[in-house]
């Protein structure tokens, strides 16, 4: 089955601006989704605190390497926040100091992102959607101005199910 989703830009800041996987099928982005499964009272208030608070130092000073804690493969930019001790996980792709894509993440339950069916989908997707980017970007229809991304910003990639 064929997934289709876009890269949407949710958030502004001085030093950087945010964007989200957008799935076509889906009403929210992967971010929104992401905070949705975890409603204020539950059980993962402090780790979601966490996130936010992370989430927050980014917007003030940028999308700095030492934020992140790389989950993919060398060079494709796939990240988790937060970097410290927490049962959550957000996965992200740092394309740059000024440009950071949100995916979606959840509990971690297990040594290894590749041994949760959960956890490896949202990685597998951001690792799918950094190669689709280089490859854009290598070829020109694609480009980063400052804090933005110029181009095609549509995507389809088959699902692993």
């Amino acid at each position: 089955m064929t997934q289709r989703y876009s890269i949407e830009l949710i958030e502004e800041h001085d030093a950087v601006n945010f964007y989200s996987i957008h799935i076509d099928e889906e009403n929210l982005s992967e971010l929104e989704r992401f905070f949705e499964k975890f409603p204020e009272g539950s059980p993962f208030d402090e780790d979601v605190d966490t996130i936010i608070a992370w989430i927050d130092r980014i917007g003030e000073t940028g999308a700095l390497e030492r934020y992140f804690r790389y989950e993919g493969r060398f060079g494709d930019g796939v990240s988790a926040i937060p970097i410290e001790t927490s049962n959550l996980r957000l996965y992200c792709i740092r394309l740059s100091n000024k440009i950071l894509i949100f995916g979606n993440g959840d509990i971690k339950n297990c040594a290894t992102w590749q041994d949760s069916e959960t956890l490896a989908e949202y990685v597998e997707m951001l690792v799918d959607t950094s190669r689709f980017i280089s490859s854009r970007l290598a070829d020109g229809t694609l480009y980063l101005v400052d804090k933005e991304i110029i181009g095609n910003l549509n995507f389809s990639r088959d699902e692993k199910k």
